[in-house]
């Protein structure tokens, strides 16, 4: 077989198909893992692309400085993070990772590196453009001062979607990061209960030796509990997946149990308490088993966005065709988040819904109905679909979604006229040739 074409990979930490080609190259970028430069006074990191964002953390953090709009996987590479351009629990306040990116260099498909800053016409194409324009190589990254690794932590329940939109307005103003679990099978007036997770950065008097010190117990426990929940989920995974037959009464009491324990300790005000940002952040993600696990075989993760003025409607119906759904959620997060210029931002001045479904043979036709109703719903509010957790979307449905992607075709022409550059996602909406 003749390889033709190839896909910029980092870690390969997406959800679904961007960083996959079938039966071509993969350019593995991340052996080029280095810190090329470190500005403490500047706060400024240049890194070359497979850096991950924790190897970042492990250089700065216990100086006081954090990299704003992490994602929870910290084992994303700095390229990765730039052609998804992610999000954190902070992204209404610090942006998607874009806002971040002060630099960069990309390899063309001709050979020709470039140097991109924040007003270079190529910047919004290369940050959210899913590597089709070139091979990120570096890129300087602007951080941000901290008073210490430290967050408070305040736990809000909120019993349902007017309580949550009330609280999260409250929240925006007052905490740093925050992260919504919802109860997507709470019904009637109950629509939208949710427990609020919301972080503030704290003063501590530890030294700076004494904070090196500590984080880099942190980062070894952090790792430790990674190796270890990624194997106990594999290991049990099979038994998950029998479970999730039982998902709709199983998942009920959970989300039930959930809020009424939040609800039970908020009597003498909200729930809090102290820790490390790098356990808020990332050790929680490892709790949970992998998104690959949670859905199965034939599930599938979806993120989308929503206005923030249509916030309740959006939040209603979304929940009203999950419920119709013969295998709804298994998880539902809630975020928010402020807009970008990248062609492909799935961000904008609002709120994202992050889905994981699981659904099983019988009933897997239907199950994707509800999922089109979903993308239908997110299309006509303006919204988007994340493409680092997408899986599903068709031609159409992307186009829909995302009009500008035109733009990015009329660079992609200029940059890549052979469509070196592409990846099954790529061909599966109908960006580049199959």
């Amino acid at each position: 077989m003749c390889i033709r074409d190839s896909c910029p990979r980092g870690a390969g930490r997406s959800y679904g198909d961007e960083a996959l080609l079938d039966s071509q190259v993969l350019l593995d970028v991340s052996a080029m893992n280095r810190i090329l430069e470190f500005d403490e006074e500047k706060a400024l990191v240049t890194v070359e692309a497979g850096a991950r964002l924790i190897d970042i953390y492990e250089q700065v953090h216990y100086r006081n400085l954090t990299l704003p709009s992490s994602p929870t996987e910290s084992h994303s590479t700095v390229s990765g993070a730039i052609s998804a351009n992610v999000n954190g629990k902070d992204a209404w306040r610090q942006g998607s990772f874009a806002h971040q990116v002060v630099r960069l260099s990309m390899l063309t498909a001709d050979g020709e590196v470039l140097e991109i800053d924040r007003s270079h016409e190529l910047f919004d194409v290369v940050v959210s453009g899913i590597g089709l324009t070139g091979i990120i190589l570096d890129a300087t990254l602007q951080l941000k001062p901290i008073p210490s690794p430290y967050l408070m932590v305040h736990r809000y329940p909120a019993a349902n979607v007017d309580a949550l939109l009330e609280t999260m307005d409250k929240v925006e103003q007052s905490y740093d990061l925050a992260v919504v679990w919802m109860d997507a099978y709470a019904r009637g007036d109950k629509t939208g209960r949710s427990v609020i997770h919301a972080g503030t950065w704290i003063e501590d008097d530890a030294t700076e030796a004494q904070r090196k010190e500590l984080l880099a117990a942190g980062y070894e426990r952090l790792d430790k509990h990674r190796r270890l929940g990624l194997g106990l989920h594999e290991a049990f995974g099979p038994l998950l997946s029998l479970a999730l037959y039982a998902q709709r009464p199983m998942l009920k009491v959970f989300n039930w149990l959930y809020y009424v324990m939040n609800r039970f300790g908020e009597r003498n005000g909200p729930s809090s308490n102290t820790e490390l940002f790098l356990r808020f952040s990332f050790e929680a993600s490892f709790t949970v088993p992998p998104a690959h696990l949670v859905c199965g075989a034939r599930g599938y993760t979806v993120q989308l966005t929503f206005p923030k003025s249509q916030a309740r409607e959006a939040i209603v119906e979304l929940m009203g065709i999950c419920q119709s759904s013969p295998s709804p959620p298994v998880t539902t997060i809630l975020r928010a988040h402020k807009a970008d210029d990248g062609l492909l931002s799935f961000s904008e001045d609002g709120y994202s819904l992050n889905f994981e479904f699981h659904p099983k043979k019988y009933n897997e036709v239907e199950s994707r109905k509800a999922i089109d109703r979903i993308i239908d719903a997110t299309a006509k509010r303006g919204g988007k679909i994340h493409l680092a957790k997408d899986q599903v979307m068709t031609p159409e449905q992307f186009a829909r979604i995302y009009p500008r992607h035109t733009e990015l075709l009329e660079y992609k022409r200029r940059l890549d006229p052979e469509d070196l550059f592409t990846s099954d996602l790529a061909r599966r909406v109908g960006l580049t040739p199959s």
